[in-house]
């Protein structure tokens, strides 16, 4: 994990991953609305993937126009589709995309140096190699039966939602549990978490 060096006292730095629809997202605004500054790595993907944006264009330009929608859009469904059954598509949008992430992120933890706790989500926080960023890993997960049903649901498509959980069958070394299913644990353990950092829980 990341050392901290000397003088003033650094932020606390918590990642939240785990399979989709596991419910990071649930946890993530959790933490937000008891003041915690947090960071979506979905959410600035979404930004980048815009018209007129930088993950937009390079995407155009190392794809073409073949995951365009009518209105000019990314087409995020159909590439989805696509990085899972190619990968060297997926290899060419985690060389587009993580380096624009990850200079979101630090220029995010620069902004916040002065907060004593910061959460972000990284779905993908293994997969591109940022553990050592933080000093602590979350992997938020459920039940596999509820995940692919709440990943159908959300995809339409329940290959689609097999095959986007199997790259999260191995829960990492070393990250710490949290099974989203009941809301009210959940918040249990975020309040449990921050009395232990010395925060506010209200």
């Amino acid at each position: 994990m990341r050392k901290k060096g000397m003088g003033k006292k650094a932020p606390f730095r918590l990642a939240l991953t785990g399979p989709p629809a596991s419910g990071k997202t649930t946890v993530l605004k959790i933490f937000q609305q008891k003041g915690v500054p947090v960071f979506s790595a979905d959410e600035v993907v979404h930004e980048l993937s815009r018209p007129c944006q930088p993950g937009y264009h390079q995407v155009l330009r190392r794809l073409g126009e073949t995951f365009l929608q009518k209105d000019g859009a990314l087409d995020r469904r159909l590439l989805l589709s696509a990085m899972l059954k190619d990968p060297k598509i997926k290899a060419v949008l985690e060389g587009i995309f993580h380096p624009l992430v990850k200079e979101r992120l630090l220029d995010w933890f620069e902004r916040h140096s002065t907060a004593p706790l910061l959460v972000a989500e990284i779905p993908l926080l293994y997969q591109a190699g940022w553990e050592d960023l933080f000093e602590e890993v979350l992997f938020v997960t459920s039940p596999s039966s509820i995940l692919k049903e709440r990943l159908t649901q959300r995809l339409g498509d329940p290959l689609l939602a097999e095959a986007l959980l199997k790259g999260y069958s191995v829960t990492p070394k070393k990250a710490l549990i949290l099974n989203n299913l009941d809301l009210s644990k959940t918040r249990a353990y975020v309040n449990a978490y921050l009395r232990k950092h010395g925060l506010n829980e209200t």
